[in-house]
């Protein structure tokens, strides 16, 4: 076998390997824009109603607010209990949230408690990184051995606060 028979093979194996991992992306972006994937939690389609616990009173929330928690959810990432405690931070209004619980139509209902609020990055002692923060919570039908931290920084915290009247 000549080297110029060689070389042609490998550039036309390459070039395949190339336009196989371009169809893989295509694909996978075109089932996750039509709803094909699984939802990685819950499934907005599941959710029959969501209420946030406040003082000891449920405020209902909208369909918005709903959707919008059932995205933050979804992007969710599971943490070790020695993470939180190393990331913890105090905010100084932080939501009064006791717990988000939500209605499903086939299955029990879901208690979502916060747990802490921890800083996105590994340093709490700058004021600029202290201010990137995340809500950590535990659901224990999800992750039975630790919690799950929102992946959004301080979404969570804006959608809880506009849930109820202070």
């Amino acid at each position: 076998m000549s080297k110029k028979t060689t070389g042609t093979k490998i550039t036309f194996y390459m070039t395949l390997a190339v336009l196989a991992g371009f169809a893989t992306i295509l694909l996978m972006n075109a089932a996750a824009l039509l709803g094909v994937m699984p939802y990685k939690y819950i499934s907005p389609y599941d959710v029959r109603g969501v209420a946030v616990q406040h003082n000891s009173k449920l405020y209902t929330l909208n369909f918005s607010q709903q959707q919008e928690l059932v995205d933050i959810l979804n992007r969710s990432i599971p943490v070790g209990e020695e993470l939180v405690k190393t990331r913890k931070i105090n905010l100084d209004n932080p939501p009064e949230v006791e717990k988000i619980i939500v209605y499903r139509f086939n299955a029990s209902d879901l208690e979502i408690v916060p747990v802490a609020y921890i800083s996105k990055t590994h340093s709490t002692l700058k004021k600029n990184d202290a201010e990137k923060y995340s809500v950590v919570y535990s659901v224990p039908e999800w992750n039975i051995n630790g919690f799950l931290e929102e992946s959004t920084s301080d979404d969570l915290v804006k959608l809880l606060s506009s849930t109820y009247s202070p």
